[in-house]
């Protein structure tokens, strides 16, 4: 099997995080945890950038609801995920 370039969606996968889009799912988590948002609404483009690629390069949905909590719950103490420090 061939697959044309750009045909599985590798090449547009990064534009919502060039775009600084927040999911749906970590908005939610956002609202759920005081004062994220806008800790993570202050941080520099380039550490959003890298945690939101670190949420949607997640295979598995399971994967993603695990970052988009851990990115809030940090974020709600005004601090990244560890691994990101």
């Amino acid at each position: 099997m061939t697959i044309k370039t750009g045909e599985n969606g590798s090449w547009s996968i990064l534009d919502e995080v060039e775009e600084l889009v927040i999911p749906e799912n970590l908005n939610d988590d956002f609202a759920n945890s005081q004062g994220s948002f806008d800790y993570f609404n202050g941080l520099s483009k380039s550490t959003k950038k890298i945690l939101l690629y670190w949420v949607i390069s997640a295979k598995r949905k399971v994967t993603r609801r695990k970052r988009n909590l851990e990115i809030a719950e940090n974020a709600s103490k005004n601090l990244i995920p560890k691994q990101f420090r």
